[in-house]
């Protein structure tokens, strides 16, 4: 029992900015910008940036989200599993040739192409973000107009005024009423197209922070 609960604790799950989420075996390292961590014994890294989160056994995650094991050839998996029957002394295996010689760092050009798109997305979000507010405050506007033109015409009939005698505030109230469904639909038109536009950048992996 003892051993499970040891065996548990010693997994983590890598979150990518694209959903899928990577079960790993023991702690997840960084080192110059790419998280390393071992899947089957096999070791595996990947750039910092594609990672959303790092979490580990125990922590509270109902996610829907399909975990995506990396697969391992039916070849390597057995020499995988002779290297630990033989290797009882605690070896640590040999450093992958593909560690030793990590990706170049990008260059000033594409740097310069990373903030522009992130600029354009950042652009796309408050200009979304700028037009529910928009809609929010003219259907606030129009609510509050339909609350003030009520509450003057019951002030009027309770002083002992005829509806003859305040026509143009019914109709003005009347008007507002109707104005009332057309301004709550723009908002959740305003809503439902920026909720579209997340699920459109999610899906093109743009990260989170992007979108601020």
């Amino acid at each position: 029992m003892n051993a499970l609960v040891l065996l548990v604790a010693l997994t983590s799950t890598l979150v990518l900015q694209s959903g899928h989420r990577i079960v790993a075996d023991g702690p997840v390292k960084e080192e110059r910008g790419r998280l390393t961590f071992r899947v089957a014994g096999v070791l595996y890294s990947l750039p910092a940036e594609e990672v959303a989160r790092v979490e580990t056994a125990g922590e509270d995650d109902e996610s829907d989200t399909p975990v995506k094991r990396l697969r391992v050839s039916e070849a390597e998996r057995k020499r995988l599993l002779e290297e630990l029957a033989n290797n009882h002394s605690g070896t640590v295996p040999p450093r992958p040739a593909s560690l030793e010689a990590p990706p170049p760092s990008p260059s000033a050009a594409q740097l310069r192409a990373q903030r522009r798109e992130e600029s354009e997305w950042r652009r796309e979000a408050r200009a979304h973000e700028e037009t529910i507010r928009r809609a929010s405050e003219e259907l606030e506007l129009l609510e509050t107009k339909v609350a003030e033109l009520r509450w003057k015409i019951q002030g009027l009939v309770s002083l002992g005024y005829r509806p003859h005698q305040f026509t143009y505030d019914t109709t003005q109230l009347v008007q507002t009423e109707e104005q009332l469904p057309y301004a709550r639909l723009e908002v959740e038109r305003a809503r439902r197209a920026y909720e579209q536009f997340r699920e459109d950048a999610r899906r093109e992996g743009v990260m989170p922070g992007w979108l601020r």
